[in-house]
């Protein structure tokens, strides 16, 4: 028994493939920097594998980490052979892909010959067309798992893509209670509504614009800011010059102290059409921000309406205005929101999400979670 004992200690730890469509600044991407930067060493050596034909901005915090980064590039079947190759040169003995087109190529590289335990993964409310959507099905029916950040993806992945529940998951995200923490606002600047989010059609910024113009009408000393870049940012500049919004409206981009900008504002708007489980909602929360956001995937799991913030019926411009302008008008409701969406965000730690994926890695292995 203790010669057994000795040897499992001495076992190297289990290696991991993680494979992801593209290293972009994203929610996605950061969940997956969080896990591997928090996975048990001792047990698990993790390795990311980039679909793009470049490995993006993450790659410097992965480094940081110790976490080997491959870019695997080209298109289609000449992909999955690469990936295939380049997990069998690493000698990974699980690959867990992020994301529906990762799964497509996770899926047909173990297909190539790469023959590993496959956790598969859904992280929002939303179909890639005909084509993954197939190799998805396909995927979901061989995993040894499937991971989901909501309830509601766990529901949409059964319905839309017949996954096997048995195999589904949730594991909600996890959101760093130290670095996003309540700052020091100081007192008489401008009230300030914030969004953050790539300036795409999911996200729709127009709701955002179009709901400022509105609220700035009745708060003309109000200030907003839109974080992120994306295809729409031009349209969107237009729109506010439009809209009268030249002087109180923001876009500084993408920004790496994302929690100085949230400890700057008083609230938080989420205007997306769709979602799996938003992060940036987590990272307000526990910046102790009070929280507007459109009702859509697994949002309204992460706080209840009227307690830490406002569900709102997604694209409804007056939802927006009504709730943000109660939310300016009133200090006291404000704080209270805010320190119970703190309270809140405290419940998602990035160590229950890391250790849960752990105890999913164990079970897929045949090891003891």
């Amino acid at each position: 028994m203790r010669a057994a004992s000795v040897a499992e200690d001495r076992r190297e730890p289990r290696r991991i493939g993680a494979v992801i469509g593209q290293l972009t600044i994203g929610g996605a991407e950061n969940q997956l920097v969080e896990l591997v930067r928090g996975l048990d060493r001792n047990r698990f050596a993790p390795f990311v594998y980039s679909l793009a034909e470049s490995a993006g901005p993450v790659r410097e915090r992965l480094a940081a980490a110790g976490v080997p980064v491959r870019v695997i590039g080209s298109v289609g079947l000449e992909r999955a052979r690469r990936l295939a190759q380049a997990l069998r040169a690493d000698r990974i003995e699980l690959v867990h892909s992020w994301l529906f087109i990762a799964n497509t190529y996770a899926w047909a590289a173990c297909l190539r010959g790469a023959r590993l335990p496959l956790v598969t993964s859904a992280r929002n409310c939303k179909s890639q067309g005909w084509g993954h959507h197939l190799a998805n099905v396909a995927a979901f029916r061989v995993s040894a798992r499937i991971i989901v950040n909501s309830e509601q993806v766990r529901e949409y992945v059964a319905r839309r893509y017949r996954a096997p529940r048995r195999l589904l998951e949730v594991i909600y995200n996890g959101v760093d209670t130290e670095r996003f923490r309540p700052g020091r606002r100081e007192g008489g600047a401008a009230p300030t509504i914030v969004t953050a989010g790539r300036l795409v059609a999911q996200k729709n910024p127009r709701l955002f614009v179009d709901a400022a113009a509105r609220l700035r009408s009745r708060f003309p000393e109000a200030r907003f800011v839109m974080l992120g870049e994306g295809p729409l940012r031009g349209e969107i500049l237009a729109r506010a010059a439009a809209a009268g919004l030249n002087g109180s409206l923001a876009l500084p981009g993408e920004r790496a102290d994302l929690e100085n900008v949230l400890n700057e504002a008083d609230v938080f708007w989420l205007t997306s059409s769709w979602e799996g489980l938003p992060n940036v909602v987590m990272e307000a929360m526990a910046c102790g921000l009070p929280v507007v956001a459109t009702d859509v995937g697994g949002t309204r799991e992460l706080f209840a309406s009227g307690r830490e913030g406002f569900l709102v019926r997604p694209g409804r411009v007056d939802d927006l205005v009504h709730y943000g302008g109660a939310l300016l008008r009133d200090a006291t409701l404000r704080q209270s929101m805010g320190e119970a969406a703190r309270r809140r965000a405290e419940q998602f730690s990035v160590r229950r999400m890391v250790r849960a994926t752990e105890g999913v890695y164990a079970t897929a292995l045949g090891e003891k979670p």
